[in-house]
């Protein structure tokens, strides 16, 4: 019989501690992927060079774009991955959404506020499945925390483009 009485496999190894073997397998090969060492992207690269990114917000505090200048160095908050350095900055009004009595959605300026485009040029990937910058992986549309220069923004990523 292969399990005896007491749960063991051949009579030396009981299932609980296979359990945690796989489980040790599972989490090493988890975090070799997270590392980069092991890789889902065969061939499916269509650039590997320089890309422009262009970052989004709608609204923010006019001292917060005042403090962006070209040049600044550019990097993801949360993963603290590096967007390079910014090479255009767009400031245009604010759209602040706001909705009548009846429900109907409108968008206005605010007073102190801007909207701002920030270009940024980054050693990355980008392929059919997005932007890949710094082993992160980022979609047009995704909403990020970017630090740029001396401020921090909440907004999307707008677009990307080899360059």
């Amino acid at each position: 019989m292969i399990i005896d009485n007491k749960g063991r496999i051949f009579g030396k190894i009981s299932i609980i501690d296979v359990l945690f073997i796989l489980i040790g397998l599972f989490l090493g090969a988890l975090v070799l992927f997270k590392l980069g060492f092991i890789s889902n992207n065969q061939g499916s690269i269509i650039s590997k060079n320089k890309v422009e990114v262009v970052f989004y917000q709608e609204e923010v505090n006019n001292f917060s774009s005042d403090n962006v200048h070209i040049g600044d160095p550019a990097s993801e908050a949360l993963q603290n991955v590096s967007f390079g350095t910014v090479t255009d900055i767009k400031i245009g009004k604010s759209v602040s959404w706001d909705s009548t009595v009846e429900g109907k959605q409108f968008s206005s300026p605010r007073e102190g506020y801007s909207s701002i485009y920030i270009s940024m040029e980054a050693d990355g990937t980008l392929g059919p499945n997005g932007i890949n910058l710094g082993g992160s992986t980022y979609y047009i549309g995704q909403t990020i925390t970017l630090r740029a220069g001396n401020s921090i923004f909440y907004g999307k990523i707008h677009s990307a483009d080899k360059i």
